[in-house]
């Protein structure tokens, strides 16, 4: 599979007549939106721009000077008045409630990691952006996640005073937090340990024998639930309650520019990944789910943008679609991805429909570390559907009757999902 995966409008028609903030040193103002338009100005880092419409991904925007141009979206983040939801704590005074938090250059676990804050450490919160919030640093603006801040008048709601759950089996306990330190022990699923602080982005728990280990905070779930993906993820409606009302992101693989793979007749992954979105699109909407594409149409969508767009809609679930090749010809089945332990339950009970229902091999639900999953806060599944490269799957895939029944199939898991 060629992994490049894309590029779509991730704010909605609202950023009109809001801002959005530079998130990169020397970002190029277009005169089109579009990569190879000509550059008509430049914007620093942390330079907030009034967005005048929103196209593709990216935004008209007019600098200061009065010069308007188009900044691609992947490259800013929301600001000012640009996603309204986000900024209802702006300069508001909160404490921040653990150890060591890791104070980053930018919103995301790949930020550079500029510094640390300790508990009942003090900050202002300029904006908020993806369950992060900005602050000024050693006079530099900056983030940190928004878990580790208790708002001034707020009771203390940080997990430490409460469980590590265990989401998948065999989970690394290490004796520091790294992921280079040593294994102490493994974790099973279901299992769960106090949490006895914080360091950066790793819990540090009790073990039954009293000793002490540390685990990635993200690869468990610190709310008692037996579906750790459905707590982490659920926003818009109960569990149980089927798709009614869900929020579904479906990411249609590759566009524009990047064909991904393609089978002995030219037929593109795009273009089987682009059918595949819409037939389940018509299903879910049939059943009252609301559903966002992370790209309509046959153009380029960053893996930025499209995760933006789960966290954007704050997703019950995003479906990242595509199809698979090798360089043996033999190769075939499908497969199912997840990262995080909260996406796990997704996977697997997407899979085990696809198992049932498919007359192909299903090579079953695997950790992928893909992009629009690693980085995805929300409960998230990359679908391998069939591979390409194999000559009779690479047919069989792009019949009429494959395609419903993997969108069927799809769909059906969903409904197991939400229902369980």
């Amino acid at each position: 599979m060629l992994i490049v995966l894309l590029h779509i409008p991730w704010i909605s028609a609202d950023a009109a007549g809001g801002t959005v903030q530079v998130a990169v040193h020397k970002a190029n103002i277009r005169s089109a939106p579009s990569d190879t338009a000509s550059v008509v100005a430049q914007a620093d880092r942390y330079d907030r721009l009034k967005v005048l419409q929103e196209k593709f991904g990216w935004y008209q925007v007019q600098l200061t000077n009065g010069t308007t141009g188009w900044v691609a979206g992947y490259i800013v983040s929301p600001g000012g008045t640009a996603n309204k939801n986000k900024d209802t704590n702006r300069g508001q005074q909160a404490q921040v409630t653990a150890n060591d938090v890791n104070v980053r250059s930018h919103p995301s676990l790949s930020g550079a990691i500029i510094g640390k804050l300790h508990s009942g450490d003090p900050v202002t919160i300029h904006s908020e952006s993806n369950g992060w919030v900005q602050i000024t640093y050693q006079n530099q603006q900056a983030w940190i996640s928004k878990q580790f801040i208790r708002f001034a008048g707020e009771t203390n709601q940080h997990p430490s005073a409460g469980f590590a759950y265990i989401s998948t089996d065999s989970t690394n306990l290490r004796a520091r937090a790294d992921l280079s330190a040593p294994v102490v022990t493994k974790g099973s699923a279901g299992e769960r340990y106090p949490i006895a602080g914080q360091e950066g982005d790793w819990y540090k728990i009790t073990l039954a024998s009293g000793q002490t280990a540390y685990v990635a905070s993200w690869v468990v779930s610190t709310e008692k639930t037996a579906a750790p993906a459905k707590s982490a993820g659920h926003s818009s409606s109960s569990a149980g309650t089927g798709l009614a009302g869900k929020t579904i992101v479906i990411d249609a693989g590759h566009g524009g520019y990047d064909p991904g793979t393609s089978n002995s007749a030219g037929v593109t992954e795009k273009q089987l990944t682009m059918q595949t979105a819409q037939r389940l699109k018509e299903k879910l909407k049939a059943a009252g789910a609301n559903v966002i594409l992370t790209r309509t149409g046959d153009y380029f969508v960053s893996l930025p943008a499209r995760t933006s767009t789960s966290h954007s809609y704050n997703a019950d679930a995003f479906i990242s679609l595509h199809y698979d090749s090798s360089q043996h010809r033999s190769a075939n089945g499908v497969t199912a991805y997840y990262y995080h332990g909260y996406q796990h339950d997704l996977a697997r009970s997407i899979n085990q429909v696809l198992d049932s229902s498919l007359h192909i091999k299903n090579r079953g639900t695997r950790i992928g570390n893909y992009q629009v999953i690693r980085n995805n806060n929300r409960p998230a599944a990359l679908l391998e559907l069939g591979y390409l490269s194999n000559p009779y799957e690479g047919r069989y895939v792009t019949t009429h009757s494959y395609q419903e029944q993997v969108a069927n199939s799809i769909y059906h898991g969903l409904q197991s999902y939400f229902n369980q």
